[in-house]
């Protein structure tokens, strides 16, 4: 039984009822459980707030911004690059970003799009919404930027729309602008879905009710009809005088509260629970005609950036967010929920932070406003949850999630990647894959196996690979390692739930292989050549927190002690020196006050390191 409540009586009565249980008006979602970021600040903290990665999460990255080669990147050669969508529809990903030559809010502004079949290898971006302008009588040019929350709607007739905003946010700007995907992947003329009401300029595209296409015009109207995904909208027009009829939300002490970046996930009992930036939280009853007070959700700990709340494949929910209490956009975690009310089991989804290439206004550091796929938007084969962000507004990326959400592993390893297809998913592995920096499963150099493969022609970048293991007291990780070339480092480290680098191997650009024995410095061990697989065995005691190496059954390292203290029960594999404790801010880029600058060499490949590994197993 739902107990609908009027505004008036929010002061007195702080619960209704849904799916057998109360939902607490005064905060309707919690977080309950005990796992949060110790640190995470943007000076002398850590990119991944030290916590847990959630097992399996495949990173990859969709667009790379390059300045000097438009043509290596969107064809434009922007470098502020933000605020995407996602959707899936005709078997294919579809993402769509904003975009300004170097940082937010500067015109000119144009929105992109992007497409894949598989969420890792995407098409060149192109054009969707091109640069708006206007011109006065003495032809004074004015260019506009855009700034939209959503970027897609399947109608009813399985028409694919995708939209975006020409202009500010508050209602400044000319309007919604709308055109069709098609299913050979070509695009509809661009029309207007909604003009501001204070626009009295001049308009470029005619309105969509001028379309010819009465299946288009239906879907166009569909969406203006539904109440629920029409939400997305209320920022850009908080300011036009039909508001109330777009964002049905009771003002509180008589003010609007601000509706930005609305998501939300349907309960099974057709309650709607929405989501806004700043912890803000609203449900409906009724399926989008009436909501109640939005309200701060304090127990979500996070700094304002968006948040993304979706309901997973497996029935439970998932809340995407930056869990900190500063202003810092990192690290990015996901937190899980039986009845979407109350969650817990916050783990990292993407940890890294590597260095800003380009200036520009208003960069903030860290992976960032992320969107998954709106219900109704599709839903790709398989059980995982999927999400777009940008990397300090800079770059495109997407995250694979394995469903269900787990942070730890219980069983003894035995990774065969003769089970895996070539450039498909690295089961159970944790991937960070730049698009200089690949990290696949691809054939052996030297035999007629498959194999996992590092990359990196990156001078500002690395790959990386983490695989869980089962914390135990004593363990021996065990695996195969072959050098094609190796101008950068291969870091290999032994980590604790905290990431703390409990063992700490290095194989350096002469082929070396070193080991930290305590706080001292790196040890040589073993030289590695080129073209030739070495066998390694790394043994340790977590309680007398030492450990030993041997390479091809000879101990190289016996009774080292740990570099640091923890129980480890992770491997990471990195092409780069580690980078999680950079003071980031430093990276912000400057401001109006104080100009910024761009890195050298941001633009160009570096000679590239090619490492494999195999026959990855624990104790057995």
């Amino acid at each position: 039984m739902i107990i609908k409540l009027s505004v008036t009586l929010f002061a007195l009565v702080i619960v209704v009822f849904a799916m057998g249980q109360e939902i607490d008006l005064k905060e309707p979602v919690k977080y309950v459980g005990t796992d949060h970021t110790s640190n995470s600040d943007y000076i002398n903290g850590y990119h991944d707030g030290q916590m847990r990665p959630a097992v399996g999460v495949q990173n990859y990255q969709i667009f790379r911004a390059n300045r000097s080669y438009p043509e290596k990147s969107d064809g434009l050669g922007w470098t502020y690059n933000h605020a995407p969508n996602l959707a899936y529809w005709n078997n294919r990903f579809y993402c769509h970003y904003l975009a300004n030559p170097t940082g937010e809010h500067i015109a000119p502004g144009a929105t992109l799009i992007t497409s894949s079949a598989d969420g890792k290898n995407w098409d060149k971006p192109q054009l969707i919404f091109p640069i708006y302008y206007t011109a006065d009588s003495n032809a004074n040019i004015n260019f506009m930027y855009m700034h939209q929350r959503m970027g897609f709607y399947v109608a009813p007739n399985g028409r694919l729309l995708t939209m975006g905003f020409y202009g500010a946010h508050y209602g400044v700007g000319a309007g919604r602008v709308v055109r069709e995907i098609y299913e050979n992947g070509e695009f509809g003329p661009i029309y207007f879905i909604r003009i501001n009401d204070n626009w009295e300029k001049e308009l470029r595209y005619p309105f969509f009710t001028e379309s010819a296409d009465s299946g288009f015009v239906a879907a166009c109207n569909a969406f203006l009809n539904d109440k629920v995904r029409r939400m997305q909208w209320w920022e850009e027009h908080r300011l036009a005088e039909d508001r109330k009829d777009f964002f049905r939300v009771p003002p509180i002490d008589g003010k609007e509260r601000p509706g930005q970046a609305f998501c939300f996930y349907t309960l099974p009992d057709s309650t709607i629970v929405g989501f806004f930036k700043s912890r803000w939280v609203t449900t409906s009853n009724d399926n989008g005609n009436t909501w109640t007070a939005p309200v701060q959700c304090n127990t979500l700990t996070y700094g304002g950036a968006k948040i993304w709340g979706q309901r997973l494949d497996n029935g439970q929910y998932a809340l995407v967010y930056n869990p900190t209490n500063s202003m810092a956009r990192h690290p990015l975690s996901i937190a899980t929920s039986n009845d979407g009310l109350h969650f817990n089991n916050l783990l990292n989804v993407h940890t890294e932070v590597p260095v800003k290439r380009f200036w520009g206004m208003e960069k903030r550091p860290g992976p960032q406003y992320m969107r998954g796929i709106v219900e109704g938007n599709g839903n790709p084969p398989g059980d995982d949850m999927w999400v777009v962000y940008s990397v300090s507004k800079e770059d495109m990326w997407i995250a694979r999630i394995p469903v269900p959400v787990q942070g730890e592993v219980t069983q003894p390893v035995n990774d065969n990647f003769n089970e895996m297809i070539p450039g498909g998913v690295v089961a159970n592995w944790n991937i960070y894959s730049p698009r200089w920096c690949p990290v696949e499963v691809s054939k052996s150099p030297s035999h007629p196996e498959n194999v996992l493969c590092l990359k990196d022609a990156d001078l500002y970048d690395y790959a990386k690979a983490v695989r869980v293991f089962a914390r135990k007291a004593e363990n021996t990780i065990h695996f195969q390692l072959f050098t094609e070339s190796n101008p950068e480092l291969l870091a290999i480290e032994l980590l604790a739930a905290n990431g703390a680098r409990c063992i700490q191997l290095q194989l350096d650009s002469n082929g070396q292989l070193l080991a930290k024995n305590g706080e001292n410095s790196l040890t040589e061990l073993y030289e590695l050549k080129a073209g030739q697989w070495v066998s390694v065995d790394v043994w340790f005691n977590a309680e007398n927190e030492k450990y030993q190496v041997s390479i091809n059954g000879k101990t190289l390292a016996k009774d080292f002690q740990f570099a640091a203290e923890g129980s480890p029960e992770r491997i990471e594999f990195r092409t780069g020196e580690y980078r999680l404790t950079d003071d980031v801010q430093k990276f912000k880029s400057g401001d109006k006050y104080k100009p910024g600058w761009d890195e050298p060499g941001a633009d160009e490949r570096v000679p590239e390191a090619v490492f494999y590994l195999k026959e990855f197993y624990t104790e057995r």
